[in-house]
């Protein structure tokens, strides 16, 4: 069924045009599955044909999605900025993966940019995260006069949030773009080297020189009360976890992990209330994997 859908998608470019729009006009109802399958329709494109035609893709997602939601928020330049990360951020990373024919490579070069992305935002905004407070008092006030009430102290949710909301929104960013890279690798691997894309995506690695920038980060965010710190630390869980993730394939490959468990994990990654708590648990996984799995180990 998915070789039909990639087959499909790459025999004609009208079609993956067509898939684009509508995936894009449907993405703000339903965000991260339809981000996800526009992106790597491009990806799926990029990587099998002209790079235009992936940018055109991007195009015609991108302006569905940003026509729906502009219309209904009215027009911001930071949803502008955020369609077309998110649209164009997949089919960039496509043509660097066509280019290196390195998957992990992509995944390194995916958690750097959101990074870098965090470290401009902080140092061109006068208030990152005063800009945020602003909007969750807002939001707060609203569901209050709706009549739902959250349980704590009011003055620290809003500031426990309005420190961490880029950082979210960063992970989140990280988490569809690679997302909808995968997704397009492993379509392009069913039609032209099918098994290809399990194997590279077993070895997804942070890497040494990754690892002790992500263990020091992990340690002055901890120590210190830096909004930057955190945001950015919220950035390398979301890479870790797809670290852990390969980590649980590849237990799976060789016998460790019944298929069962891997079956349950991708379930909970979708079950709200203990999604945090597995996407945290798949980080920890990565980061443990990251320095006790020898390099050469291949499945």
């Amino acid at each position: 069924m998915h070789r039909a859908i990639a087959d499909w998608l790459t025999g004609h470019p009208w079609r993956a045009a067509f898939a684009s729009a509508i995936s894009g006009a449907l993405s703000p109802q339903m965000p991260l599955p339809f981000l996800v399958l526009a992106g790597a329709i491009a990806v799926l494109v990029a990587l099998r044909f002209d790079l235009r035609y992936a940018i055109a893709m991007a195009v015609a997602a991108g302006t569905a999605a940003g026509w729906v939601v502009l219309s209904v928020a009215g027009f911001s330049a930071w949803l502008v900025f955020a369609v077309g990360l998110l649209y164009f951020g997949p089919v960039l990373l496509g043509r660097l993966l066509r280019w290196s024919r390195s998957l992990n490579l992509v995944y390194q070069v995916a958690l750097l940019g959101h990074a870098v992305l965090l470290l401009v935002l902080f140092a061109v905004l006068p208030d990152p995260v005063g800009m945020w407070r602003e909007q969750i008092e807002l939001v707060w006030t609203s569901m209050t006069n709706a009549g739902l009430r959250l349980e704590g102290d009011r003055d620290l949710i809003i500031a426990a949030w309005s420190r961490t909301m880029w950082g979210a929104l960063a992970a989140l960013s990280l988490a569809t773009i690679f997302g909808a890279v995968l997704l397009g690798r492993w379509w392009q691997s069913l039609l032209d080297a099918p098994g290809s894309f399990g194997s590279e995506y077993r070895q997804l690695r942070l890497g040494r020189t990754l690892g002790v920038a992500t263990t020091a980060l992990f340690i002055a965010a901890m120590l210190t009360d830096s909004a930057l710190l955190a945001s950015l630390a919220w950035v390398a869980f979301a890479a870790l976890a797809f670290q852990g993730l390969a980590a649980a394939h590849r237990s799976k490959a060789v016998g460790r992990l019944d298929r069962g468990w891997l079956v349950a994990i991708y379930v909970l990654l979708i079950v709200l209330p203990v999604t945090s708590i597995v996407i945290f648990m798949l980080a920890l996984w990565g980061f443990a994997d990251n320095w006790l799995r020898p390099r050469t180990q291949s499945v």
